[in-house]
């Protein structure tokens, strides 16, 4: 079974230290949590933020080197990133969001869960 779903990271503080990005299922404002079995498959990834900064989107834990996006992002800029084929993160695994240590830091992501 898959189920279609959308995350969101948003906060205007300090995002430096890794939020993590809340899953909902699709069409609805009903948070998703991933079991132990299901696997996240991100197809399309938004970051913006207001300062020129570093920014990071992690499956995992950055010690783990599993990263979607990682880069300098200019003042007011952002990226938008569509994976042809989609990233799978680890079984119970979510996204952990690195932005910058001020001003308003946007991620957004759509993708799908299925059972591992």
């Amino acid at each position: 079974m898959s189920f279609s779903v959308h995350g969101e990271s948003i906060t205007d503080g300090n995002a430096s230290g890794g939020i993590a990005v809340t899953l909902y299922e699709s069409g609805s404002t009903t948070v998703r949590t991933l079991g132990a079995k299901e696997v996240l498959h991100v197809t399309d990834v938004r970051i913006q933020l207001e300062s020129d900064y570093p920014a990071s989107l992690v499956s995992d834990s950055k010690a783990a080197g599993r990263y979607l996006v990682h880069g300098r992002m200019s003042a007011k800029g952002g990226v938008i990133i569509h994976f042809s084929k989609p990233y799978v993160c680890p079984p119970g695994t979510g996204l952990k969001f690195y932005g910058a240590d001020n001003n308003l830091n946007t991620c957004l992501i759509e993708g799908f869960i299925r059972e591992g």
